[in-house]
């Protein structure tokens, strides 16, 4: 009775997908964290051209987070 109303597959592929987002889009915004503070550090010491580096990390990171919660009211939306 319970396998007519539930679809096992279906299921399981929303736990892995939730799984892989929540851990991957917790990641990346570590990353942007990290790449921020490492930038303001390496300001703060003279050495601008790490603090370029990490600075772009940092941006390029914030920017795959807003892109995953995009694609994730988009595809809420639909």
């Amino acid at each position: 009775m319970i396998a007519s109303i539930v679809d096992t597959g279906d299921l399981l592929q929303v736990i892995w997908v939730s799984l892989a987002a929540g851990i991957g889009v917790t990641a990346v915004y570590g990353l942007a964290i990290f790449g921020a503070a490492r930038a303001l550090d390496l300001g703060r010491a003279g050495r601008s051209g790490g603090a370029t580096l990490f600075g772009a990390l940092g941006v390029a990171a914030m920017a795959v987070v807003v892109a995953a919660v995009v694609l994730g009211v988009v595809v809420l939306a639909e």
